[in-house]
């Protein structure tokens, strides 16, 4: 059903020739400090960098080229430009107690720098070893909800207009830049066709490749083996990078247009940030010392240090979700909508005296939702003040509405104050970022013994104490 809220939004689109803003908050930590790292790549060497771009936001960009990346020394050089920019932008976070944001123009963008930080990290160069360690500290931290480390420029835009073309069109940012701020007087369409006809993720455009690049390359790589002046190497190596830039500059400034269009006025502040902002800021640092410590990261994880990281992107994605329904407006009301929200009025308040002072409280709830995820047991919390907790104890459908009674764990002297008649949002209990420890101790017991279905030994068979039915199949029919 949430689903439907964006398809109604892109609808909205559609009709307009215009993106519709879908959220009123912000979505994500913009630093002040962030990085704007564009790369492209020579087709078909995927671990390659052709042209780097690499400034601050409201910066021009620092530009550099490599004539043919698959010589060795020429794209160790470019790497070897790379390393001090960040290692002195990682210097100066870990100094103010903050975090690096790096900013990419997509998804596919964002791919191509994670695994470029995998193979660098295992080279026979120790500066460049340094980089792609510093590089998958980002790319470790892209797939964690609600990190704020590896940004794409497309992703946190389309947490925050729809369009109205499909959501894979969405990954080129120059369209969807266009559908946000379409020229005036133009079919959409047509502005949005001839957007796409420039580059925007790490490859360039194939018969751009085919007539003009691959030639000059060519006409580089021949100079230097026939032993040419510099100056002819040098004029040849001048225009590759001419090449280049003229593809690079457009993807880098495309990524800056994003940026300023999600720190304009019109987005309220969000308080949920605020802990993803902490937590990125501590996960920073537990990766820095233990890089000071001579920790290596591995290529392949073990199965217990998967196992960990597994129950650390869990708990953050339970995190993320609570804290958003308590500070994220739009978030709010998509769980209204999917029903992970029970929004209910108070029909009564049952009060029954256990001992003397001691009191238990009861709620009977009354909601319009058709859609709720609720079953008897489970717990939710008040995603407003007064913070109350209760446990369902029974749920039932009774025309258009849902009556739900539910026993009421924290919060009785709230309840005390409560009034018939309100309405209440009801959700998971509120985020607890520094609680991973208790989930992590909890695996490592479970990790302790090694469950059978992960060992060479089999079980003895549990012997059966009741006899084998003559006619199984209707022996499981009549269960029925």
């Amino acid at each position: 059903m949430a689903d439907f809220v964006h398809v109604a939004a892109r609808l909205r689109a559609l009709q307009r020739g215009q993106a519709v803003p879908i959220v009123s908050q912000r979505q994500l930590v913009i630093q002040p400090h962030a990085r704007i790292l564009t790369l492209l790549a020579m087709a078909g060497e995927d671990t390659s960098v052709h042209a780097v771009a690499l400034g601050r936001f409201g910066h021009p960009p620092e530009i550099n080229v490599v004539a043919d990346p698959r010589r060795r020394d020429d794209q160790y050089a470019l790497l070897r430009w790379l390393l001090p920019f960040f290692e002195d932008y990682y210097a100066e976070c870990l100094a103010a107690g903050t975090f690096p944001q790096i900013w990419v123009s997509s998804a596919g963008a964002l791919g191509h720098l994670d695994t470029l930080a995998d193979r660098l990290r295992f080279t026979d160069e120790d500066d460049i070893k340094r980089l792609g360690t510093l590089w998958t500290y980002a790319g470790e931290r892209s797939p964690v909800a609600g990190q704020q480390v590896l940004i794409s420029a497309t992703t946190v835009l389309r947490a925050h207009y729809a369009t109205g073309q499909q959501e894979a069109e969405d990954e080129h940012l120059g369209s969807l830049l266009t559908w946000i701020e379409p020229p005036a007087g133009r079919d959409i369409f047509a502005a949005v066709a001839t957007a796409e006809a420039q580059p925007m993720a790490v490859k360039t455009d194939p018969h751009f490749d085919r007539t003009t690049l691959q030639p000059a390359i060519e006409d580089y790589n021949r100079a230097r083996s026939a032993g040419k002046p510099e100056s002819v190497i040098a004029f040849n190596r001048a225009r590759i990078q001419q090449m280049l830039e003229g593809v690079i500059r457009p993807i880098y400034a495309a990524t800056q247009r994003a940026i300023s269009l999600l720190t304009a006025p019109r987005w309220q502040l969000n308080p949920a940030l605020d802990a993803l902002a902490d937590q990125e800021a501590r996960e920073f640092e537990r990766f820095m010392a233990a890089r000071e410590a001579g920790f290596h990261l591995p290529y392949h994880d073990k199965p217990k240090a998967g196992a960990m990281k597994i129950v650390a992107r869990e708990r953050a994605v339970a995190n993320l979700e609570a804290g958003l329904l308590r500070h994220d407006r739009s978030a709010r009301e998509k769980g209204v909508v999917s029903g992970s929200v029970l929004r209910a009025q108070i029909v009564d308040i049952r009060k029954e005296k256990i001992r003397p002072r001691l009191f238990e409280y009861d709620f009977v709830l009354s909601s319009h939702q058709d859609s709720l995820h609720l079953r008897a047991g489970d717990e939710l919390w008040t995603l407003d003040d007064p913070k109350i907790s209760v446990r369902i104890d029974d749920v039932e459908r009774r025309g258009p509405f849902t009556w739900v009674t539910g026993r009421v764990l924290d919060g009785k002297n709230a309840v005390k104050r409560t009034s018939l008649g309100i309405t209440l949002d009801f959700g998971p209990k509120a985020p607890n970022w520094e609680g991973i420890g208790n989930d992590l101790r909890q695996m490592s017991v479970r990790l302790t013994n090694e469950p059978w279905t992960h060992g060479d030994t089999t079980p003895a068979p549990t012997p059966v104490n009741r006899p084998m039915p003559a006619n199984l199949l209707a022996a499981v029919e009549s269960l029925a």
